[in-house]
């Protein structure tokens, strides 16, 4: 999306944000209990994801443009849930490719990888296969930091923060510690999200 079309979306969205309804089923729910933020001077917004959700898959690329192009006081971040074991290794493999500054280069293609191809990146030997396929990736240095104490530390963050935030499904949008979006289609869900970061920043939803 153009930088010029999505200030013209944000205006719009000053005057829409009555159209977003609270409670289930509606546009948003509130966090039982909400959750810090890390800088309270800028809107935060945390997507739950997870590489085996064909609707994160579907949401990726529009929401990776939204926060090319997100206002300056939104601080954005991804975190791939943790339910229970099995999506342990998912969350490292997230987390090794932040720590070596590979998220833009590998964040979709292992949802192409996961979703589309079948290949099971939570399994050591098929991620290593499939770390050898993608092009510049030194894949020993990769492995060796997703084996790292820090990296497992990480994915036990990212079940701590699965099970604060309550996160039943995915993909969710949580904004400020407070407010989580319902699921709709990616073009409505990004819209709600530009509404909700503009309504949020201007102090009328607290």
């Amino acid at each position: 999306m153009k930088k010029w079309l999505f200030a013209v979306l944000l205006t719009v969205a000053g005057f829409a944000h009555a159209a977003l309804v609270e409670g289930d089923g509606k546009d948003y729910t509130r966090l039982a209990t909400p959750q810090p933020v890390a800088n309270a001077k800028k809107v935060e917004v945390i997507e739950f994801f997870s590489y085996t959700c064909i609707h994160c898959y579907d949401l990726d690329v529009a929401l990776s443009q939204w926060v090319k192009n997100k206002p300056a006081y939104v601080d954005f971040k991804r975190v791939q849930i943790v339910w229970g074991p099995q999506f342990v290794p998912f969350a490292k493999l997230f987390a090794t490719m932040n720590a070596l500054n590979l998220t833009e280069k590998l964040h979709h293609p292992a949802f192409v990888a996961m979703v589309d191809k079948r290949i099971n990146l939570g399994d050591e030997s098929q991620l290593t296969a499939w770390l050898k396929s993608q092009p510049g990736i030194d894949v020993n240095r990769f492995m060796q930091t997703y084996k790292s104490f820090g990296i497992s530390s990480q994915a036990s963050s990212a079940q701590r923060m699965t099970r604060d935030y309550a996160i039943q499904g995915t993909p969710t949008l949580v904004i400020n510690g407070k407010f989580a979006l319902q699921p709709v289609k990616p073009d409505l869900l990004l819209q709600h999200l530009s509404e909700m970061v503009a309504v949020v920043h201007g102090g009328k939803l607290k």
